[in-house]
C-alpha cells in the first residue's frame, strides 16, 4: 500500500511552487500511488485562481486525493474550488476526512482555527473518538500542524495546541495509528507523540531554515520535497522524494 503525501504548496501568482507541484504530480503519475493526501497550505492570500490551478494538477492523477486545509488557506474558497477533487465528512464546518483504502484507514483532522494562525486539535477530539471507535484496521492520522514543539520558535508559535490531549485520547482507542503525518514545517522532521511516530512532510515551496537553539539563519540547502509512505506487513516506512530545480528526473 503506497500513500503519497504533499504539503505546503503555497501557490501564488509567480507560479514557482506550482511548477514544483507539476513536477511532483508528473512523478507521482508514473509512480502510481494508491492514494494521495495533501496536508494543507495550498494557496497564499486567498488566491482563487490558485486553488483552481492546484485542482487542475491534482485531477490529472489516477488515484483518490484527500485534502486538509492549513492555517494559510481560505477554507471557503478551498472547499468550493476543490470540491471535484477531495471529499470531506461534512458540507460545512471542519474539513475532516475519513477513508479506507485496501485495508488501511486514513483520517484527516482539520485543526485550523478561524482567524488564527495556530491550530488546535482539542475541539475535534470527540469527532476523532467517534471516527476511530469502530476501526480495527491499520490507520494513519493526518493533520496540518504537528502536535508538539519542533524546536523552531517561529513555527512553534503557530503550531497545533493540545497535543497531550490528543495522545490521551488516542491511548484509549483499540489500537494506535501507525503514525501522525503532518505538514506546516516546510521540511521533513521526525519525532514521537508518546510512542506514536510523528512526521512532517517537506514543502513544495522553498523549505524553511533550520533555526534550532537560536542558531544563525544559515542558507537553506534543501530543495522542495514530499513523502511516500509504504504500509506493508503492519509496518510503515516513509521515503523523502526531493524535487529537482529543473526538469531533470527526480
Amino acid at each position: 500500500m503506497l500513500v503519497a503525501q504533499i504539503s505546503d504548496i503555497h501557490a501564488r501568482p509567480d507560479l514557482s511552487s506550482l511548477r514544483s507541484l507539476e513536477r511532483a504530480i508528473g512523478w507521482l503519475g508514473t509512480f502510481h500511488p494508491d492514494v494521495l493526501v495533501v496536508t494543507g497550505d495550498l494557496v497564499d492570500d486567498g488566491w482563487r485562481h490558485g486553488y483552481r490551478l492546484v485542482a487542475e494538477s491534482l485531477r490529472s492523477l489516477d488515484c483518490p486525493v484527500h485534502l486538509l486545509p492549513g492555517n494559510g488557506d481560505d477554507l471557503q474558497l478551498m472547499r468550493s474550488e476543490l470540491a471535484a477533487v477531495g471529499t470531506w465528512i461534512n458540507a460545512t464546518g471542519p474539513m475532516h476526512f475519513r477513508t479506507a483504502v485496501d485495508g488501511l484507514t486514513l483520517f484527516g483532522v482539520d485543526v485550523t482555527v478561524a482567524g488564527r494562525s495556530y491550530g488546535d486539535v482539542l475541539p475535534h477530539l470527540p469527532w476523532l473518538v467517534s471516527a476511530l471507535a469502530d476501526v480495527t484496521t491499520l490507520a494513519l492520522l493526518f493533520m496540518h500542524q504537528p502536535p508538539f514543539r519542533i524546536g523552531i520558535e517561529a513555527l512553534d508559535q503557530v503550531g497545533c495546541r493540545n497535543g497531550n490531549a490528543l495522545l490521551s485520547t488516542l491511548e484509549t482507542m483499540y489500537s494506535l495509528p501507525l503514525a501522525i503525518l503532518c505538514g506546516h514545517v516546510h521540511r521533513p522532521a521526525f519525532g514521537r507523540l508518546g510512542t506514536i511516530p510523528v512526521q512532517t512532510c517537506g514543502s513544495l515551496c522553498p523549505p524553511n531554515p533550520l533555526l534550532l537553539e537560536s542558531r544563525a539563519d544559515l542558507p537553506v540547502i534543501d530543495g522542495p520535497s514530499f513523502l511516500v509512505h509504504e504500509v506493508s506487513d503492519g509496518r510503515l516506512v516513509s521515503h523523502v522524494v526531493s524535487i529537482p530545480a529543473s526538469d531533470r528526473s527526480a
